[in-house]
C-alpha cells in the first residue's frame, strides 16, 4: 500500500488493517511517515501501534 493513498483516504480515520494471516489491528490512523503506519488506541489508556505499510494487505474504514 502506497503512503501517499493512505494519507489522502484514510489519515485522521478509524480503521482496521489486514497484515495477513489471523492478525488484524484497529485504531485511528495518526501518522504516516517514513514508510510506517501509526495507529492511535484507546482500550484502557492511550497508545500506539507502528506498521510497516508494505506489510500492509488491507485497510478499511470502521463501520461504527
Amino acid at each position: 500500500m502506497k503512503q501517499e493513498f493512505i494519507e489522502k483516504y484514510y489519515l485522521g480515520k478509524e480503521v482496521e488493517i489486514d497484515i495477513g494471516g489471523r492478525t488484524t489491528y484497529r485504531g485511528v490512523a495518526a501518522e504516516c511517515n517514513d514508510g510506517v503506519l501509526s495507529l492511535k488506541w484507546n482500550i484502557k489508556e492511550e497508545g500506539y501501534t507502528h506498521i510497516d505499510i508494505e506489510k500492509i494487505a488491507a485497510m478499511w474504514r470502521t463501520l461504527k
